[in-house]
């Protein structure tokens, strides 16, 4: 009979066990976002993307001087482009660290709703400003998926 019980107090921990976790993963599996197939492409949510907002990984860096200096660019006034300062209103992260004892400057472009990197580049502060740097090489890729916006030239007197 001990034996029995044995057999039984096992089998039940191991159900209370079991349990949480096939629990878990149900619950993981229903906040899939989307399937692979469904999800758009990085050029796709750098294309449609209308929001940004700029995360600062290091104190070497200031989110404000990477919102300043891509607001003087032309293009992205002309695109309608905006700089939200709310994170869940956004439809880009910029997020920007600066690699340990170097002075390399990492940035990435994360899709908030899928959690993914869409672009991603790697600037030196030696020689110019990491903002400039980082705002040449972030609106580069955006030229390369957008189209150039259309300016209104000015009309020839007739």
């Amino acid at each position: 009979m001990p034996i029995l019980n044995r057999y039984v107090w096992i089998i039940l921990l191991s159900f209370c066990l079991a349990s949480p976790l096939t629990l878990a993963n149900a619950r993981y599996d229903s906040q899939e976002p989307q399937t692979e197939a469904a999800r758009p492409t990085p050029n796709e949510v750098l294309r449609n993307a209308q929001t940004i907002f700029i995360r600062s990984k290091s104190v070497y860096f200031k989110a404000s001087t990477l919102e300043n200096s891509l607001l003087q660019q032309d293009e992205f006034q002309q695109w309608g482009l905006v700089i939200t300062r709310e994170e869940s209103d956004a439809d880009l992260i910029i997020e920007v660290g600066r690699k340990v004892f170097t002075t390399s400057f990492i940035y990435s472009v994360i899709d908030p709703k899928n959690k993914r990197v869409v672009a991603s580049g790697r600037v030196n502060s030696i020689g110019g400003t990491v903002e400039g740097k980082i705002t040449s090489s972030f609106m580069k890729k955006l030229r390369s998926v957008r189209a150039m916006p259309v300016s209104n030239p000015a009309r020839q007197p007739g």
